[in-house]
């Protein structure tokens, strides 16, 4: 372990928070809301208790393997030759991920905020300044997602204040249209969630045992849980049904509908905010990429490899700058996140299981 990958449990936290909540928080009420309506609530909430079961069979698995992370393990158990195609496949999912979140900045902003700006310039700023931290390696992200991490808060406070205009008739009676709408409603909410999975990167780099390590994703994990419940919660409160459907991004149109006396545009100052935390979910996917490029070429050497992943994902993101191509872009996304994020966790505790196979520690 090099000093510049170490980081503390406390870092892991608002590392794996980061992680999650990013450029879907703005549109999450919206998505759910099509499948559960009223009850888009609950959906998030059972989506976060799906999380933490994968977070604990996730823990199951580091403590097999407690210094190797996720690429390093596929070697282990499937050889060097699969393990790194693995390893290149899982990468070309992040990239996917890293686009979809490029591409989704650009249209947003775009639409609320530089409607005369070229879009590629947009894409270009952000890579350099996700590339600009990632090269420095993890230790000095991780410094960075906890000073930044009170913007979250600023995200609660301003929706806090949408509370006294609320209309706790809007999501009565709870559970009208049954159990079905739902668990439609939890399929949605695992986008917003994705970004999970990059405890299993990091976690080697951790300066904490394999149960502080899984008790700070859990206390991360029911962090964003409470988080993105209360906004959609706020947002039904808000709206009404009849409204909610015709509002793509509910968020941004809640904060502006506000009005202050300093403030005339109070969803530009918002929209400002979240562009920081598109920055910290882009880095995440952009280290992970970089990290996968790092391995296969068995070098330690990061920098190249992080300008070569920022290259790729501006690329991809730049072919899809309208509504719909971003939405394609998005189910294509989504195909790749329950084989990725979900399967192949499960499919290397199994075989490390099978085939008795697990690091041995002195």
């Amino acid at each position: 372990m090099t000093s510049k990958k170490a980081i503390t449990q406390f870092q892991l936290i608002f590392l794996l928070i980061h992680s999650q909540v990013g450029v879907g928080v703005i549109s999450l009420p919206y998505d759910v809301f099509l499948q559960a309506g009223g009850d888009s609530w609950i959906s998030v909430l059972l989506t976060g208790i799906i999380i933490q079961a994968m977070i604990l069979l996730n823990g199951a698995l580091m403590a097999r393997f407690p210094s190797t992370h996720l690429y390093g393990i596929m070697q282990s158990l499937f050889g060097k030759m699969m393990g790194k195609l693995l390893t290149i496949l899982y990468c070309i999912y992040l990239i996917s991920i890293g686009s979809l979140v490029l591409a989704k900045f650009g249209y947003i902003i775009k639409v609320w905020m530089l409607p005369q700006t070229p879009t590629w310039l947009l894409l270009c700023l952000m890579t350099f300044i996700v590339f600009y931290t990632v090269k420095d390696d993890l230790q000095i992200m991780a410094r960075f997602f906890v000073l930044s991490s009170v913007i979250i808060f600023v995200f609660v406070a301003l929706s806090a204040y949408s509370l006294k205009d609320l209309n706790i008739t809007y999501i009565l009676p709870v559970g009208e249209r049954g159990i079905s709408p739902i668990l439609q409603g939890i399929k949605p909410s695992i986008y917003s969630y994705q970004g999970f999975d990059l405890l299993l990167l990091v976690y080697p780099f951790v300066q904490a045992s394999k149960k502080g390590v899984v008790k700070a994703a859990t206390i991360a994990n029911v962090f964003v849980t409470i988080f993105y419940s209360f906004l959609v919660f706020t947002s039904l409160l808000f709206f009404s049904p009849n409204e909610l459907k015709l509002v793509p991004e509910p968020v941004l149109y809640l904060i502006k509908s506000f009005s202050f006396k300093m403030i005339e545009r109070p969803d530009l100052l918002f929209t400002s905010i979240w562009i920081i935390l598109v920055a910290t979910t882009y880095m995440n996917l952009l280290y992970g990429i970089t990290l996968g490029f790092s391995h296969v070429m068995n070098t330690k050497e990061i920098k190249y490899f992080a300008l070569i992943a920022g290259c790729l994902c501006f690329i991809v993101a730049i072919n899809f700058q309208g509504k719909y191509e971003v939405k394609f872009l998005s189910k294509f996304s989504s195909y790749l996140i329950y084989p990725f994020a979900f399967g192949l966790p499960v499919l290397l505790l199994l075989a490390s299981i099978l085939f008795r196979k697990k690091e041995q520690v002195e």
